[in-house]
């Protein structure tokens, strides 16, 4: 930085520098000033460069100072800058190896990322397996996820309409029955992955965990179901039946109960 100053201000040390010469040359000249004008004239042409050299150099810091405060100023500020530009392309790093991790285990599933997943998997190795039921039991799974989506809109219909905004802890419910789907499908993507199709041994493997996230995934559907038409007629009963609430409470712990006991 010291060298950066000395450059930007090279005009006002050159300033400076000028400034001392009427000084020098009266203190080199002085005995030829006493001789020719007297001593009196001696000592009015060194208050006179004093002051010139004074004015000089006093100006030529201030500049420096205001430079040096500037440059460092200007400094901090790119330091920071970068700073910030590096901390943002760490984040957008971060955010495109989460983009590209489609089954990333950090935060909520994505139902659209998996369900495209598992779609495009019926045009690849497990999907064109038509001797066996896994093509079906693919298709299967997709309109499980298709219902689950359902469901919800339903519910959120359901409560818009009848102004029931007192239920809204009810889509907390839906939603973590999406989630144990959506994690069980992620168990299937993966294990796409890891076992081989043309092994029988692991097609039946694959075959088998498909039927279990199949019939897991319909019962937790059925328990959607009932919630949802439990959920209705209570809005249907509201002010008629004081034990509509207790059985909606009945219905919720029994879902998240299901959940628990599968995962």
């Amino acid at each position: 930085m010291l060298i950066r100053i000395i450059k930007k201000n090279i005009g006002w040390l050159l300033l400076a520098a000028v400034a001392l010469l009427p000084l020098l040359l009266v203190s080199a000249n002085s005995t030829a000033i006493i001789q020719n004008t007297g001593v009196h004239s001696l000592n009015t042409f060194r208050i006179i460069a004093y002051i010139i050299a004074a004015a000089g150099i006093a100006l030529a810091l201030i500049k420096i100072i205001v430079s040096a405060v500037r440059i460092s100023s200007e400094q901090r500020h790119k330091t920071r800058t970068e700073q910030e530009i590096e901390a943002l392309k760490a984040r957008k790093e971060q955010e495109e190896r989460n983009a590209r991790a489609k089954l990333n285990v950090k935060g909520p599933l994505k139902d659209s990322v998996i369900y495209e997943r598992l779609k495009s998997r019926l045009n690849e190795d497990w999907g064109r397996l038509s001797t066996t039921k896994i093509p079906a039991l693919m298709s299967d799974i997709l309109r499980q996820m298709d219902d689950m989506n359902s469901y919800q809109a339903k519910l959120s219909r359901l409560l818009v309409n009848n102004g029931a905004d007192y239920l809204d802890d009810t889509n907390g419910v839906l939603e973590s029955v999406e989630q144990n789907i959506l994690r069980k499908v992620r168990k299937v993507l993966n294990c796409f992955v890891v076992y081989e199709p043309s092994r029988v041994e692991d097609v039946q493997k694959m075959q088998t965990l498909l039927e279990e996230t199949c019939a897991s995934n319909e019962s937790q559907l059925n328990n959607v179901k009932e919630f949802l038409l439990a959920i209705t007629d209570f809005l249907n009963r509201q002010g008629d039946d004081n034990n509509g609430a207790e059985k909606l409470e009945i219905y919720k712990r029994t879902i998240m109960e299901s959940i628990t006991d599968k995962d």
